[in-house]
């Protein structure tokens, strides 16, 4: 059995702990090395970074990560594509993906969290003002679409909620998650510029990163004679507004 479905447990990108990792930390560790190869600052405009990978690599590594903790209620996943909202403001980044359960271990933890699996229908299932819930909050209902929580085939969100349930029973810590997920995954890694970043001369008026080979040749014959970069440098296009 394959049952196409969510990936369980996964938050989204946007204002979520797998947000890309913009923060000062990584512009400053930058900065550092720049300092180090004697270049001025910059700022994080002058980063060209690789989003679409690091959310592909995201969702792959997570997919990998609960196909590990779920292993007893699945035999596989499958990543299949993200789906990312044009506006956040109901929803966020979702991931689809085929699984195949287990259905007698799934049946079985369900029965023996009865409870549980209750209020979880009730907590995130039951409408409200500005939420309308497209599924039933009531336990009944969800045992006799999935006979008994054996089959999965009407309806695929059932099988993907069901997991996160699970997972948040035998793990409820999101952090142990996370740090599971970017194990080998590192920001620095998406930064397309990074080697010129470390080694080019900002320009001194709009701070991005000087890519002409003329003005890069002056730079580092000036450096040859003084022992040091200049202290202040202009890209081609500043030169053409500053001097035309």
């Amino acid at each position: 059995m394959k049952i196409k479905t969510f990936l369980p447990c996964f938050p989204g990108f946007y204002n979520t702990i797998y947000q890309f990792d913009d923060d000062d930390d990584l512009l400053y560790q930058i900065n550092q090395n720049r300092k180090y190869n004697s270049l001025t600052e910059i700022n994080f405009e002058s980063l060209d970074i690789d989003y679409k990978q690091y959310e592909l690599d995201i969702v792959t590594s997570f997919c990998d990560v609960i196909r590990e903790n779920l292993k007893d209620y699945i035999s596989n996943i499958e990543f299949e594509r993200i789906i990312s909202p044009k506006e956040y403001n109901f929803r966020n980044d979702s991931a689809d993906v085929i699984i195949e359960p287990k259905p007698a271990a799934i049946q079985s933890f369900i029965y023996a969290n009865k409870d549980a699996f209750i209020n979880y229908l009730k907590k995130n299932y039951t409408s409200y003002d500005g939420f309308i819930s497209h599924f039933s909050n009531n336990f009944e209902s969800w045992e006799s679409d999935t006979d008994n929580f054996i089959n999965y085939s009407i309806d695929g969100h059932r099988l993907g909620a069901i997991l996160e349930f699970i997972a948040s029973i035998i793990n409820n810590d999101p952090y142990d998650l996370y740090y599971d997920v970017k194990e080998n995954i590192s920001e620095c890694s998406y930064i397309n510029n990074i080697n010129v970043i470390d080694n080019n001369a900002a320009c001194s008026e709009c701070n991005n990163i000087i890519m002409d080979d003329d003005i890069l040749k002056t730079i580092a014959k000036y450096k040859t004679i003084q022992g040091k970069n200049p202290a202040s440098c202009l890209c081609e296009s500043c030169i053409e507004k500053i001097y035309n």
